[in-house]
């Protein structure tokens, strides 16, 4: 009974713990500046709690992690909206149209915002989990999105429809954003084991 009662509040805890910090995380996105600054900082704190088993307070955890990863997140940030309006812009030029020519360069300009997403959804954990440059955590991100593309499938299916339910009901803007960011980091360090792993045994 005591050991149930103990789980119990420990999952309780955690529910808690993830409402406040999404709380934390839409305020300090506000500026939308510093929504990159803001999410890296959401899975720092996650990171923390899912490896480390931390329990320091929500909010000098969160400012600490926003603190650490600030510079190298802004930057990917800047980096990242201009691709991103490089995508759009193009978007804009190609469609609508039936030649062939723009048949093409629609498949390519759907696989490339795929990737763009794939490498999105893989950047905070690894910029949170890895000593790396802003220009290596692209890159792994990259990589890591075309390594394993069952587990990237089922990230994009997990923002989307985090996404989708915020769309529908923004209440869930209250708490959506810290338990999406708890399962796409729990995944992604199943993956980063796996990788520990094999490099181990070779």
């Amino acid at each position: 009974m005591n050991s149930l009662n103990n789980r119990l509040y420990s999952a309780l805890n955690t529910i808690v713990d993830l409402f406040l910090l999404n709380l934390l995380w839409v305020i300090a996105s506000l500026p939308l500046v510093t929504f990159f600054p803001a999410t890296a900082a959401m899975s720092g704190v996650v990171r923390n709690r899912i490896l480390q088993k931390e329990t320091d307070d929500i909010l000098k955890s969160f400012l600490k992690m926003f603190k650490e990863n600030f510079k190298q997140s802004l930057i990917i940030s800047i980096f990242w909206i201009l691709l991103a309006v490089f995508l759009f812009l193009d978007y804009r030029l190609i469609y609508p149209g039936t030649s062939v020519v723009q048949l093409i360069l629609s498949i390519i300009l759907a696989i490339g915002i795929l990737l763009f997403s794939s490498t999105s959804i893989y950047l905070f954990p690894i910029m949170v989990h890895f000593e790396l440059s802003w220009k290596h955590v692209i890159r792994n991100a990259f990589l890591f999105s075309l390594m394993n593309p069952v587990l990237t499938v089922l990230l994009l299916i997990i923002v989307g429809a985090g996404i989708a339910l915020f769309y529908f009901y923004p209440v869930t803007i209250l708490f959506i954003g810290s338990f999406t960011a708890y399962t796409i980091y729990y995944l992604c360090q199943m993956w980063f084991n796996q990788l520990l792993n094999m490099k181990g045994t070779n």
